[in-house]
């Protein structure tokens, strides 16, 4: 390998500078939680939320550190303000790619299933509505409630699976939504 003597001289330098390099041993409290303190499963992006707020906040606590460190008279170094902004902004931007952009691609992509599935069961719902209409005269003892899924009436239908044909449901009470087979 050919090296200039201007390189070697550099190369011969930095390995000077590094052998001088000191490190200082910190101490890092380390504290162990049982798993049901640190997830919560009633909201599991509350927890998210909470892993990406100490991220920020150990960020935020390094570069103001790292400014505290440097300052002289109360004053900061033009240079060292830059670069210790740049620094802690690039590390923000890193934040960003590798923990918020997948989580909101997750949940962008969770957006159009559910846009999906409301549109099904919504033609479903109709569909049902209107067999119900044809079906409901003034001898049918069938009525179809027209609140939320989750409301309770006399004769509201099961919607929770459709592939199973009309003569295997029947309907149920109120206060029920389990299917009985005959």
């Amino acid at each position: 390998m050919d090296m200039s003597e201007s390189m070697q001289e550099a190369m011969h330098r930095s390995n000077l500078d590094m052998s001088g390099a000191e490190y200082v041993r910190k101490e890092i409290p380390l504290h162990v939680l049982p798993t049901s303190s640190l997830v919560n499963i009633d909201s599991p992006l509350k927890s998210f939320t909470d892993l990406q707020r100490v991220l920020y906040e150990e960020e935020r606590a390094a570069y103001n550190q790292a400014i505290l460190q440097t300052m002289r008279d109360g004053k900061v170094h033009p240079l060292s303000f830059i670069h210790h902004t740049s620094t802690y902004q690039a590390s923000m931007c890193k934040l960003i790619e590798y923990c918020l952009s997948p989580a909101i691609s997750a949940l962008q992509d969770r957006l159009k299933e559910n846009e999906v599935r409301l549109a099904v069961l919504t033609d479903e719902a109709k569909m049902l509505e209107t067999e119900a209409s044809k079906g409901s005269g003034p001898s049918s003892p069938h009525t179809v409630s027209h609140g939320f899924r989750g409301s309770t009436s006399v004769g509201q239908r099961d919607l929770h699976s459709s592939a199973e044909p009309i003569s295997m449901r029947t309907y149920s009470g109120p206060g029920s939504r389990s299917r009985k087979r005959s």
